[in-house]
């Protein structure tokens, strides 16, 4: 099992754990009847919201269709990511500031992220910096993004990088505080 892997693996667990800790069951989110994500589990409650939790992709996803479609290679660690989960996004803080962990939800979802991802790599393109691909969000508007095909996680604005955040995804991983609810 590489680092990232192990490291993605251990974060699921103190985000569940805590959350069940606080709550006493899985974590929800609202339900979107349009799009049924692998990661829920039974029908969604009168509110509309549905218990989740982050599910292995079998088979694992090489992520080569994403690949193609931001014309970027993307390193290995969002392989063992986005490649080897399905996963709602996770809110948490880094750094002491409120963000959400991006994930893919399902099949369509991937699409999706594969076109934001290409918007972003033509972006950055257009202006003349390296490729990045968004990975996290923060309520300001920065993004954290990891560089390809190096691996490095960074934070950036739409229009420019701001900083170093970690050498790989495994480090940020644990750096994120996870919130709950």
């Amino acid at each position: 099992m590489s680092e990232t892997a192990r490291a993605l693996r251990q974060m699921f667990e103190r985000y569940l754990t805590a959350i069940q800790e606080v709550s006493g069951s899985l974590p929800i989110t609202e339900h979107d009847p349009a799009v049924r994500s692998p990661c829920e589990l039974g029908e969604p409650d009168a509110d509309g919201t549905i218990t989740w939790r982050p599910v292995q992709r079998k088979p694992k996803s090489d992520l080569a269709m994403m690949e193609r479609e931001c014309g970027a290679t993307l390193p290995d660690d969002l392989r063992d990511w986005f490649g080897a989960w399905w996963c709602m996004p996770i809110e948490a803080s880094l750094f002491g500031e409120p963000m959400v962990l991006l994930g893919i939800t399902g099949p369509e979802d991937e699409v999706a992220v594969a076109k934001r991802w290409a918007g972003h790599v033509a972006a950055r393109r257009a202006r003349g910096v390296d490729d990045t691909v968004p990975v996290g969000a923060f309520m300001d508007g920065r993004i954290l993004t990891v560089s390809c095909p190096g691996g490095e996680v960074r934070l950036e604005t739409a229009t420019r990088s701001l900083s170093f955040v970690a050498a790989s995804v495994s480090d940020l991983f644990g750096m994120l505080v996870l919130q709950t609810p």
